[in-house]
C-alpha cells in the first residue's frame, strides 16, 4: 500500500518523448488487465475498465492489492539522447519506474534525472506516465504525457545555446500490440511549450535467451523509433535574429538494444544505441546543433521491489 501511495502521489502531478533508454513507453499493456475471451471478435471493446469503475471498490480501482513492478536503477551512457539528437556526452542517470493495476488497466510512470558531466549541457529531470488498456483482443491504447525540467534553457529536446525554455512537456496517445512478433507501436503527441506536433512509430521486441544459454532471466530487449517533429516555436518564446520564431521540422531514427539479466530482485544491462536525423549540424545564426549521426553505449544496475 505504501508503494502505491508513492506512485499515486507522483502520478497526480501529471495526467512523448523518445529517450535513449528502453522504458515502458511503446510497450503493450501488462498489469491490471483482463483479457477478452478467445471467442470475442477483433472489433469487440473490452468492458473491464468500466466494470472496475462501476464496482465502486476503491482497492480494485487503484489496484492496491494487485501485483506491481517498481525498479530503482542507476545507469550511465556515453551520450544522452532525446528525439534523435545528442543532448549530452557522458551521462549518469538515476531512475525510478513503476507499473501496476489502475482503473482496470496498466498505470505506469518513469521518473529519472539525467546529468551530463560536461557543464555545457543541461541536466534534465523527466517524469512521464500514463495508462495503458487492452481495448480489443489485439490492440492496446496508451494515454499519457511527460513533464521535463532543464537546468538551462533549451531548444527542442535539450539543445543549449539556442534560447528556449526550462520547462516543457508533451501529451500523447498511442496504439500498440503484443500479438505481432516485433510488438509495433504508433503515437502522436503535442508539446504546447514549443507548439510542436510529434509522430512516433516503431517496435519493442524482446528475445528470451533462456533456451539458448540455459540462463534464466537473460534476454535481449530492444526499441527502434521512427519519429517526426514539426515545431512552430522550436526555441519557445526566443526569437531568431530576424525577429521570427524558429519554425523547424525534422525526421529521425533512434534504436537501442540491451542485453539484460534479471532475477526477482535485481537487474543489470549493457547496451548500444544509434541515432540519426535530417536536421543538419548547424542551426539558425550558425549555432552548432551537434552530430546528426552517432552511436552510444550504456549500462546499469537496478533493484526490483
Amino acid at each position: 500500500m505504501k508503494k502505491f501511495i508513492l506512485t499515486a502521489s507522483l502520478c497526480a502531478a501529471l495526467a512523448a518523448a523518445s529517450h535513449a533508454r528502453v522504458t515502458a513507453f511503446g510497450e503493450p499493456a501488462s498489469y491490471g488487465i483482463k483479457p477478452l475471451p478467445e471467442s470475442a471478435e477483433f472489433y469487440d471493446i473490452n468492458p473491464y475498465t468500466w466494470e472496475v469503475f462501476a464496482s465502486f471498490d476503491g482497492d480494485k480501482i487503484i489496484g492496491a492489492k494487485e501485483p506491481r513492478r517498481t525498479v530503482f536503477q542507476l545507469e550511465a551512457y556515453s551520450a544522452s539522447v532525446m528525439e534523435g539528437r545528442r543532448v549530452g556526452e557522458f551521462t549518469p542517470v538515476a531512475s525510478l519506474t513503476d507499473r501496476g493495476a489502475f482503473f482496470g488497466g496498466d498505470g505506469y510512470m518513469d521518473l529519472y534525472y539525467s546529468a551530463p558531466v560536461d557543464s555545457k549541457y543541461a541536466q534534465q529531470a523527466v517524469f512521464f506516465g500514463g495508462w495503458k488498456y487492452n481495448i480489443t483482443k489485439y490492440v492496446d491504447i496508451d494515454l499519457g504525457g511527460n513533464i521535463i525540467y532543464s537546468t538551462k534553457k533549451v531548444a527542442g529536446p535539450g539543445l543549449v545555446g539556442l534560447g528556449g525554455e526550462s520547462w516543457r512537456g508533451d501529451v500523447y496517445a498511442g496504439l500498440s500490440t503484443n500479438e505481432i512478433f516485433l510488438r509495433p507501436f504508433a503515437y502522436v503527441g503535442y508539446d504546447p511549450t514549443y507548439d510542436s506536433l510529434k509522430f512516433q512509430g516503431g517496435f519493442n521486441p524482446v528475445f528470451s535467451l533462456e533456451e539458448l544459454t540455459a540462463i534464466r532471466g537473460l534476454s535481449i530487449q530492444s526499441q527502434i523509433i521512427f519519429g517526426y517533429v514539426k515545431a512552430n516555436r522550436f526555441a519557445g518564446d526566443t526569437r531568431l535574429s530576424d525577429g521570427n520564431y524558429w519554425r523547424n521540422s525534422y525526421g529521425y531514427i533512434q534504436a537501442e538494444s540491451n542485453l539484460v539479466y534479471e532475477t526477482n530482485s535485481w537487474r543489470v544491462f549493457v547496451g548500444i544505441g544509434w541515432a540519426c536525423h535530417n536536421d543538419g549540424k548547424t542551426g539558425p545564426d550558425n549555432v552548432n546543433m551537434g552530430p546528426d549521426n552517432f552511436v552510444w553505449t550504456g549500462g546499469g544496475v537496478g533493484y526490483i521491489f
